[in-house]
């Protein structure tokens, strides 16, 4: 009972289910390590924890798939009413601004039998590629304290990382939950367009579907349990999908077929670090091992799909942006200047510009390109793409922040709604213990069960669960 910390989700919600351990028991555990581990690693920015004991003093759902394990949640997105909800902003945070809705993810979760526990540190407005916000400060990376976690969804990476909890909630646009995924050594999913709940933060439209919700875990099972438990997308969501054939949890006992899988070793942008290469390399000789067909290949659109879209793309972004100021301007009830927020504003004036048509020119433009990429998979006849998920390893708090950072490598299949995960199967060997490397992994669209299907057959063969770094034994 010492060491619940190092079980997954789905190994603490057996415990309660069998009635060797209770919901409180759980979350004080939970609870005495964000205590702990929190004033250093500065992962968990609103702590629920009244509101959680008393979940779990009246819990009673011990059929429910997570029967009363505890979870954090990023402040972004998902939302539970009469909680803190801040963004990342110092402006929410000084007025104690709170939700006044719960998002249907939150309550799937909590139907799940998940216990909410508290909200994790994210950049502001939940867009960046490191956690650093101005008013709550970094987020270290538990494998080494000084630095990234990367972003957005980097307060969540850094709890399930440093065994504070076993699974987190995130959220990624273009990379959020797979970039920290990555610096922290995770496995996560950024599942197919439209096959969960889809709700922006600050009430922004998201004209190309972008946005996705899902969790950071330890475990290939995990994801798959929650995901069976948490798919199917709201009706007023226009990219909706019908509902899997069979349970994802299922799909990971079945025997794979030979896959025809290519290896994507350079960013078109940017130099990418010998251990992220070296990460897909041994990625393919694993595949290779399990009787896969692998050689390096990927969509050739990809080598000039930025040269391509870098406007257009830049024209939903400003729609996107104007949109949260407005929203923050009516919660604060005053204007929102830069000097208020690091993130960079597009002016009114910027996006008055910008007509219907223009917007649908740019959508037109990016789908396809993103047409030209899915091809790949649909029509050449390949199953499964492997790339590095950051160009490079964790690298020092106090950076850029931007792509010269993380590379470019998960954004093209959230334009594309394909779905894609970050494996955490390498680690450098820079001193000590050494820094996680993950891969990505992406598949055609709706083949999320496929895509699990390979995580849990590497996982098999190279496991990562009992690789934890120095802090997270140190309670």
């Amino acid at each position: 009972m010492t060491e619940l910390w190092k079980l997954d989700a789905t190994a603490q919600a057996e415990l309660v289910r069998s009635r060797q351990a209770s919901p409180t028991e759980l979350l004080e555990a939970a609870i005495a390590r964000i205590e702990q581990l929190n004033p250093t690693i500065n992962a968990v920015v609103t702590p629920l924890f009244e509101r959680a004991r008393a979940q779990a003093l009246g819990f009673t759902a011990f059929d429910a798939p997570f029967a009363g394990v505890p979870m954090l949640v990023k402040d972004a997105s998902l939302e539970s009413e009469g909680t803190p909800y801040y963004i990342g902003l110092g402006p929410l945070r000084d007025i104690k601004h709170t939700s006044t809705r719960t998002t249907e993810l939150a309550r799937r979760f909590e139907r799940a039998g998940f216990i909410i526990a508290g909200k994790t540190n994210c950049p502001e407005l939940s867009s960046g590629i490191t956690t650093e916000p101005r008013a709550f400060g970094p987020t270290r990376n538990p494998w080494d304290l000084t630095r990234t976690t990367s972003g957005s969804s980097g307060g969540s990476a850094a709890a399930v990382a440093s065994g504070m909890v076993s699974i987190a909630h995130g959220g990624d646009a273009t990379g959020s939950l797979r970039y920290p995924a990555s610096a922290c050594g995770l496995v996560t999913l950024k599942p197919t367009r439209g096959r969960m709940p889809h709700v922006t933060c600050a009430g922004a439209p998201d004209p190309l579907g972008v946005w996705c919700e899902f969790v950071l875990a330890r475990s290939v099972r995990d994801l798959a349990r929650t995901l069976d438990c948490t798919h199917g997308a709201t009706s007023n969501n226009l990219f909706a999908l019908p509902p899997p054939t069979r349970p994802y949890e299922d799909a990971l006992r079945e025997a794979l077929p030979q896959l025809r899988v290519g290896l994507m070793l350079d960013d078109p942008l940017i130099p990418v670090d010998p251990a992220c290469t070296e990460a897909v390399e041994r990625t393919g000789r694993l595949l290779e091992a399990a009787g896969h067909h692998v050689e390096i290949a990927y969509p050739s659109a990809l080598d000039t799909l930025w040269a391509k879209t870098a406007a257009a793309i830049n024209i939903p972004n400003v729609i996107h942006r104007r949109a949260q100021v407005r929203w923050l301007s009516d919660v604060l009830g005053r204007e929102v200047t830069q000097d208020m927020v690091d993130t960079p504003l597009p002016t009114q004036e910027q996006a008055d510009a910008i007509s219907s048509t223009a917007l649908a020119e740019a959508q037109h433009t990016i789908m396809r390109e993103m047409l030209a990429i899915n091809r790949w998979w649909d029509d050449d006849g390949w199953d499964l793409l492997v790339t590095p998920t950051l160009r490079q390893p964790a690298w020092p708090l106090g950076g850029k922040g931007d792509v010269t950072d993380s590379g470019a490598f998960p954004p093209p299949y959230s334009f594309s709604g394909q779905p894609a995960m970050s494996v955490p199967l390498h680690h450098t060997s820079d001193g000590g213990e050494g820094l996680p490397v993950g891969v990505q992994l992406v598949a055609a669209r709706n083949r999320d069960d496929l895509l699990l299907q390979v995580a849990a057959q590497l996982e098999s063969a190279a496991p990562w669960a009992d690789r934890w770094p120095t802090i997270a034994h140190s309670t």
